[in-house]
């Protein structure tokens, strides 16, 4: 979806339109307010027994994980050798399931937790 062509004045012929001009959506992460959504979404599943400082860490740091994977696989996709070499199917899999996860404890539908032994878990919220 582009832009509404604008009809041009100076020097067109009437009822010329510009043409349509398509950019690309970047998508933007906030990560303070998605910070904020993932240590609500620990605290909430996790109830009176509260959560640490390390473990609000270890969710946070996980979802940054995440964001830093899909830029680094972005990069090689570029580089046709190195995409190669580095199994990034394999990679592309794990960050699409890990994508899913996160879209999945931001909107609301998953709670995010983290176990004894630091490995974090989800249920459904």
């Amino acid at each position: 979806m582009g832009r509404r062509p604008k009809v041009l004045t100076e020097g067109a012929e009437a009822g010329t339109t510009a043409p349509v001009v398509r950019r690309r959506r970047r998508t933007v992460v906030d990560h303070a307010a998605q910070g904020q959504i993932l240590v609500a979404s620990l605290l909430k599943s996790r109830g009176e027994r509260g959560a640490t400082q390390e473990e609000a860490l270890a969710v946070v740091m996980w979802a940054r994980g995440i964001h830093d994977e899909a830029a680094e696989l972005k990069a090689l996709s570029t580089r046709v050798r190195r995409a190669k070499t580095e199994n990034a199917a394999e990679r592309q899999i794990a960050l699409m399931l890990n994508q899913s996860l996160l879209d999945g404890v931001i909107s609301g539908s998953l709670a995010v937790d983290v176990n004894e032994a630091g490995g974090i878990t989800f249920s459904q919220a």
